[in-house]
């Protein structure tokens, strides 16, 4: 094993997860950007938009509009080279920006550059920018994840595992049918954020500080610049407005962290001593700094909490938007670091599960003994016997009730429990000992379950390649999105 940088690790095998770690450690030893500076390259990227509309409805000459551009790409060079840093003095990015135009790089005509807008819809603009890019780099997380998780389903279409309810054991299913139910509420996730990514996806630009402008500016120019897919038309509504797509994602984000929460709850619970189902491998588990034996899923822990954080934000952004006034309010400021924060903290989980789902080990030696036990077959009994006999089902379940409750110290349904059951219920059923091994063989009725949606191995290989052709298809709304967007930001940039 590589050389550890924990104190804990001694008996694992393999070295810890690198991005596990970071995860887990969280905001303790890992700093946060400025909250604009998250933005500048998002805010040089607007004024490059901003700049050629400007040139091509004549406000700035061919001169003046190169010089600008000029110095907008000389400051986004220095910023990746980590020589640029935010001035706190100029008080936020826009005027950093102007700032280092006008005054850094002393192009008189950067005075111009503010021409026909405000900071209003310039941080709009930007924040519209920032999230696209970040629901984009968040829904091909959750991609990746399904495609984890189906590609192991694929294996596990015939391993058996007890179902549960209230935490109890309920009926038999298998591996794959329990992890295409994780699938596929991760597909109505990257369904939900591709559709806001359709209302978040148009530009408030142009509408200045809530009332538009005189300038004769073009707004559908500099939309098409930033790869929106056109302009929010009312002037008003775009300024106050903010605040509004940050809440929807973050009822996204939300469902899709209940979602993880639910997985990382399962994992927990199923790997543990008692449960004994599945194994979590090594480099996914963290230690203890007192007790060497330990294995702990603190990933799924942290996933877990970090699902109550994303309601905490969803609640703050709706409760800042209400009862302001129309127009521009500096309440709305705050939604800034909220929505930073929401992708943030969700950001990495969707990867983490993926290489925990990839890397771990079932118990299915261990899973199908559990099936034995616990009755779980009592319902498909019911079902059979009343198949076969033409009876309610109401009628077959009475008398498994009482089956069951006969066969409760041998722990699984018995030929002499079967007989009183039917004796003092009198219906017109006869089971032979041939019959009820037959039933009480844990796969005995799953490969009858061959309905859409349903555990038999047939039904979940449609449910995968359902899925897999899902999520083709969301892939491909996602790269033209994404296609649309890096072409508009290089068409910008390029010198």
């Amino acid at each position: 094993m590589a050389k550890k940088s924990q104190v804990w690790g001694g008996r694992l095998t393999t070295a810890p997860d690198k991005l596990n770690i970071s995860f887990c450690a969280g905001r303790d030893v890992n700093p946060l950007p400025m909250a604009d500076e998250l933005l500048l390259t998002y805010d040089i990227w607007t004024n490059l938009a901003h700049i050629s509309m400007l040139r091509k409805t004549e406000i700035l000459s061919d001169e003046e509009h190169g010089q600008i551009k000029a110095a907008l790409i000389q400051l986004q060079q220095q910023f990746e080279q980590g020589e640029f840093k935010l001035d706190p003095s100029k008080e936020d990015v826009h005027i950093n920006v102007e700032h280092f135009v006008t005054t850094t790089q002393k192009v008189e005509a950067g005075k111009k550059i503010h021409t026909g807008r405000s900071r209003n819809d310039q941080v709009s603009t930007d924040m519209r920018l920032y999230m696209r890019a970040e629901a984009l780099e968040l829904v091909g997380q959750v991609m990746t994840l399904v495609r984890a998780i189906l590609q192991v389903a694929e294996q596990e279409k015939e391993s058996l595992m007890p179902g549960f309810t209230h935490y109890q054991p309920a009926m038999l299913t298998t591996v794959a049918h329990w992890l295409t139910s994780w699938s596929q509420g991760l597909i109505r996730d990257c369904q939900r954020l591709l559709q806001d990514l359709v209302l978040l996806n148009r530009s408030p630009l142009g509408a200045a500080a809530s009332f538009g402008t005189s300038w004769p500016i073009d707004r559908e120019h500099s939309a098409a610049l930033l790869g929106f897919d056109g302009v929010e038309e009312n002037t008003l509504d775009c300024i106050s407005s903010r605040g509004e797509n940050e809440a929807r994602l973050a009822s996204t984000v939300s469902l899709l962290m209940n979602h993880l929460s639910t997985i990382s709850q399962d994992i927990i619970l199923l790997s543990t001593p008692y449960y004994n189902m599945l194994v979590i491998d090594d480099r996914f588990v963290t230690g203890s700094s007192i007790m060497p034996q330990k294995r702990n899923p603190d990933f799924a822990e942290v996933i877990r909490s970090k699902a109550a954080v994303s309601h905490g934000i969803l609640t703050s952004l709706l409760g800042i938007q209400k009862g302001s006034m129309s127009g521009y309010n500096r309440d709305t400021q705050q939604t800034k670091y909220l929505v930073m924060d929401l992708f943030r903290e969700s950001m990495g989980a969707p990867l983490i599960l993926a290489g925990v789902i990839e890397t771990m080990t079932f118990q299915r030696e261990e899973m199908l003994k559990q099936c034995e036990f616990g009755f779980m077959n009592s319902a498909d009994v019911a079902d059979w016997l009343a198949r076969e006999f033409a009876l309610s089902f109401r009628d077959c379940y009475e008398l498994l009730s009482l089956a069951v409750r006969y066969s409760e110290k041998a722990g699984k349904l018995t030929d002499e429990a079967m007989a009183q059951a039917i004796q003092e219920t009198g219906l017109p059923v006869e089971i032979t000992s041939e019959n009820l091994a037959f039933l009480n063989t844990p796969a005995a009725m799953l490969d009858k379950k061959v309905h859409t949606g349903a555990p038999s191995p047939v039904a979940t290989q449609q449910m995968i390649e359902n899925q897999q052709h899902e999520l083709e298809k969301l892939a491909a709304q996602q790269q033209q999105i994404e296609a649309q967007a890096e072409a508009a930001k290089k068409q910008c940039f390029q010198s």
